[in-house]
């Protein structure tokens, strides 16, 4: 991997972190994705529109369905990513999801570009991509319920506003377990998103000619165009879509802004350097997305800050392999 592709990734891992934060605090559904799509649609539409009109888009060499086909394609993966993504963030914690789907996504691709692509790392790189991804998911095996939970019934509450040590209601204590396993199904569901657009957007770099820019303002298009009949054919999805709009626009122009930004820097990196360096070194954002979890959000406790330093120093470990080698 070059320097300026390490550069572009961890670029990317700061600014992925941030708009996952900016998408964890605004808890939206389906309709906060659209949102998010029609935002960076609006909002990259300069730069998609003069790469069309410069000729910049794709590749002399390339040709203009292929490219479709590439776009439409990667604009379903996005889709899918972003819903399973918020969904994961409506039933648990940032720190709990955010490395679920992050360490799942690269050790998948990795493993899919060795066996489609021929890609052969050196046995540093590999062990590399191994402490990232296994740093990710010993961060996520000792997930708790966030601090920010209600206190359960059947606890008590101090003059100050402290929760006594009580014992939990059973029935708050079971639907906290069922909502942390619905979070790992998604965190886990989301990585394997990720792998997915992973290597279709490699292919579509390598084989399709579509420039990195143009191929995520693209999928913002994509995902509008797909998702905008649903919302605007009847007047209840209209109505749905004009509250979210009020209550959640903020953070959604926050990610419609950044989430292009942090996946054209990685695609930029892709188009100079192969998946299985790419992929692994940009899941750096795990530690910051966990950190922001544990110390904006104030998820976890001491026990699991000590699990999150262990893993951060496995996830700085493997960055070095990838960087060096």
């Amino acid at each position: 991997m070059t320097g300026s592709a390490l550069a572009l990734v961890l670029g990317s891992a700061v600014v992925h972190a941030t708009w996952n934060l900016a998408a964890k605090k605004s808890n939206g559904g389906i309709a906060y994705v659209f949102m998010v799509a029609v935002c960076g649609t609006v909002f990259w539409s300069p730069l998609g529109i003069w790469l069309m009109l410069s000729g910049r888009a794709i590749a002399p060499e390339g040709s203009v369905v292929t490219a479709i086909i590439h776009i439409a394609g990667s604009s379903v993966l996005h889709m899918a990513y972003f819903a399973s993504l918020q969904k994961g963030y409506q039933c648990g914690d940032l720190s709990l999801v955010y490395p679920l789907a992050r360490g799942t996504g690269p050790l998948v691709s990795s493993i899919l570009a060795i066996i489609l692509y021929g890609e052969r790392p050196s046995i540093q790189a590999f062990m590399g991509a191994l402490l990232i991804a296994g740093g990710a998911f010993f961060l996520a095996s000792g997930g708790e319920a966030g601090n920010g939970i209600d206190a359960a019934p059947g606890s008590e509450r101090t003059a100050a506003g402290q929760t006594t040590a009580s014992r939990p209601h059973p029935a708050a204590a079971g639907h906290a377990a069922a909502g942390q396993g619905a979070a790992i199904y998604y965190g886990l569901l989301t990585g394997v998103f990720i792998a997915a657009y992973t290597l279709w957007d490699k292919r579509a770099l390598s084989l399709g000619g579509v420039s990195p820019l143009f191929l995520e303002w693209g999928t913002c298009l994509g995902r509008f165009i797909m998702m905008a009949p649903w919302f605007l054919l009847t007047p209840a999805r209209r109505a749905s879509l004009a509250e979210a709009w009020r209550d959640q626009r903020k953070p959604a122009m926050i990610v419609g802004a950044l989430s292009p930004v942090s996946y054209m820097m990685v695609l930029s990196a892709l188009a100079v350097s192969p998946v299985t360096y790419v992929a692994p070194t940009r899941e750096i954002s795990i530690l910051l997305g966990t950190l922001a979890g544990s110390q904006l959000l104030l998820e976890g406790d001491h026990r699991s800050r000590v699990r999150r330093c262990t893993a951060a120093a496995a996830m700085a470990l493997g960055v070095a392999a990838l960087a060096i080698w």
